[in-house]
C-alpha cells in the first residue's frame, strides 16, 4: 500500500481547491475527478482515477471514498458525505480547504520552532560520538595516552563506550530512543482516537483538551449549518454531524442523542443529556431552537469555535516546541555534566588521593599570603 498511502495535507488542499472550482463552475462530480485523474499531481491522479471509475459505475461519493479509506482521512470523508447529502459540496470543499490550510501553517510553524533545537541535538550527538571515537583511536595508537591518572581509559560518558564500536553503539542507542518515542506518540494517538472514554479524559487536560473540543465543535457546527437548511431528517443530520467531528467521544454520544430525539425531545434537551457540549453552546441551541434560527446560530458558533481552535492550536504548538526544546537542553546538559564528572572531577579526586596538588594558583598581589 505504499503507493496508496493517505493523502498529504498539501494534496488534500489541492483536491479541495480543484473540486471547489470545478463544481462551482457547473462541472459534474465524475467529470471533475476525471480531470484530476488526468492533470492532477501523482497522488491525486491515483486517488481520483479510482473515484472516477466508481462514480461512473453508479457508486455514491461516500461509498467510493469508503473503498479508499486508507487514502482519504476520516474528517474529509465525513464532511464530503455531508456535502453530497445536502448538495453543498463546493461549500464543504471550501471549508475543508481553509481547515487544511490552517493545519499546514501550524505544522510549518511547529517545524520552524523546533528546527534549531533539533540542529543542536544532532550536533551534540555527533560531537559526543566523535569524542568517543577519537579517544578510542588515541588509546589504540598510543596506549599510554588517553588515560586517567590511575591508568584507566578515559570514558567521557562513564558508560564503557570507547572507539568506533562505542561510537556506533552510542548512535544506535540514540536512534533506538528516538524510534521508541515515535512509537509511543503513535500508540497514544491510535488508542485515544478509538476509545471515547480516553477522549473524554483528554478534554480535561489543560491546553490540549480545550483545543480538541474546539476543533470537534467547529466541525459539528459546520455540518449542522449545512444540513439544517435542507430537507434531511434531523436524526440523520445529527448522525452525520457527530461523524463529521472525527472525535471518538462525540461519535459515541450520537446514539444517545438520536434516541432522545426519536422520543420527541428537543435538540437542546437531547444535547443536555450528554456531558460533551459546553454550557454556552447548549444555551445558544435552546434559544435558536425556540426562535427557529438554528442554521444561523450554527454559522455563528462555527466561526466562533474556528477562532478558538486556531488560537488554542497555536498555543499548543508553542507548548510542544518548548517541550522539545527542554528535552534537547536536558540531553545536552546531562551529557556535559557526565563528561565533566567523568573526565575532570575523577582525575581531580585521583590526584588528591595520590598527594599531588589538584589545582595550583599563581601568586597574585591581590591575594594575601598566609602567615607563618
Amino acid at each position: 500500500m505504499w503507493f496508496n498511502r493517505q493523502l498529504s495535507t498539501t494534496s488534500l488542499i489541492d483536491l479541495c481547491r480543484a473540486l471547489r472550482y470545478s463544481l462551482s463552475g457547473g462541472m459534474m462530480l465524475r467529470d471533475a475527478f476525471g480531470l484530476l485523474a488526468r492533470e492532477g499531481t501523482p497522488p491525486l491522479r491515483r486517488a481520483a482515477a479510482g473515484l472516477n471509475e466508481d462514480l461512473k459505475a453508479g457508486w455514491s461519493l461516500h461509498e467510493a471514498m469508503d473503498k479508499q479509506a486508507h487514502v482519504f482521512p476520516p474528517l474529509f470523508r465525513a464532511l464530503a458525505t455531508v456535502g453530497e447529502e445536502t448538495g453543498n459540496l463546493p461549500e464543504v470543499m471550501g471549508e475543508l480547504e481553509k481547515y487544511y490550510l490552517a493545519q499546514q501553517k501550524l505544522r510549518r510553524d511547529f517545524i520552524s520552532d523546533i528546527s534549531w533545537p533539533l540542529v543542536q541535538f544532532f550536533a551534540a550527538v555527533l560531537i559526543i560520538a566523535g569524542l568517543i571515537l577519537i579517544l578510542g583511536m588515541i588509546q589504540l595508537s598510543s596506549p599510554s595516552k588517553g588515560r586517567t591518572l590511575d591508568g584507566k581509559p578515559i570514558d567521557p560518558l562513564g558508560l564503557g563506550l570507547l572507539g568506533a564500536d562505542g561510537a556506533v553503539t552510542f548512535l544506535c542507542w540514540v536512534a533506538a530512543a528516538l524510534f521508541a518515542g515515535f512509537l509511543v506518540v503513535r500508540l497514544i494517538t491510535f488508542v485515544t482516537g478509538r476509545y471515547p472514554r480516553l477522549q473524554r479524559y483528554l478534554f480535561r487536560v489543560p491546553v490540549l483538551g480545550p483545543c480538541l473540543r474546539a476543533l470537534a465543535m467547529n466541525r459539528l457546527c459546520i455540518a449542522l449549518r449545512m444540513m439544517l437548511d435542507t430537507r434531511m431528517s434531523i436524526v440523520k443530520a445529527i448522525r452525520l454531524a457527530f461523524t463529521a467531528t472525527d472525535n471518538a467521544a462525540f461519535m459515541a454520544a450520537a446514539p444517545q442523542v438520536e434516541a432522545s430525539i426519536r422520543r420527541g425531545n428537543s435538540i437542546s434537551d437531547s444535547f443536555t443529556q450528554t456531558a460533551i457540549f459546553p454550557d454556552s453552546f447548549r444555551s445558544a441551541v435552546a434559544v435558536a431552537e425556540e426562535s427557529g434560527r438554528l442554521p444561523e446560530m450554527c454559522a455563528v458558533q462555527a466561526e466562533n469555535y474556528n477562532e478558538q481552535a486556531q488560537r488554542r492550536l497555536s498555543t499548543l504548538n508553542k507548548f510542544a516546541s518548548a517541550f522539545i526544546w527542554l528535552l534537547v537542553a536536558a540531553f545536552i546538559i546531562t551529557a556535559i555534566f557526565r563528561i565533566f564528572t567523568t573526565v575532570y572531577l575523577k582525575n581531580l579526586n585521583n590526584a588528591s588521593d595520590d598527594g599531588k596538588p589538584a589545582l595550583t594558583v599563581p601568586d597574585s598581589p591581590l591575594i594575601p599570603k598566609p602567615g607563618p
